[in-house]
């Protein structure tokens, strides 16, 4: 649309000063003076009304543009070995063993991570 509309413009700027034609005195002038239809206004008139014919064609268009089915279902995240997925979040346990100096105390330490898609 905007494509054509630059043309015709630039039709009608080289259109106005190709039709200039030197006119005698006498008749010839005169009935230039009183209105006489010359060429270059059927010229000018038939680049406007297909300009207008134009706009008027291209604004009814609609175009609609229907979304996609969309990317669907990524992988299923997963954990390490047999550690449980809770909310999003990997819960692994380990067992940590402290030696002291009158015996050993074994603690079971809870760690969260990320889990892997």
């Amino acid at each position: 649309m905007k494509k054509i509309l630059i043309v015709a413009a630039a039709a009608l700027c080289f259109a106005g000063s190709s039709f200039a034609q030197e006119k005698t005195g006498g008749l010839d002038a005169l009935g230039s003076a009183f209105g006489a239809v010359a060429t270059p206004v059927i010229v000018v008139t038939a680049v406007g009304l297909g300009v207008l014919a134009a706009v008027v064609s291209n604004n009814r268009g609609n175009s609609k543009i229907e979304p996609g089915p969309g990317p669907g279902p990524g992988p299923d995240p997963t954990c390490s070995g047999s550690d449980p997925l809770v909310d999003g979040v990997c819960t692994g346990t380990t067992t940590t063993v402290t030696v002291s100096g009158t015996g050993t105390t074994t603690v079971p330490v809870t760690f969260t991570y990320l889990p892997t898609v």
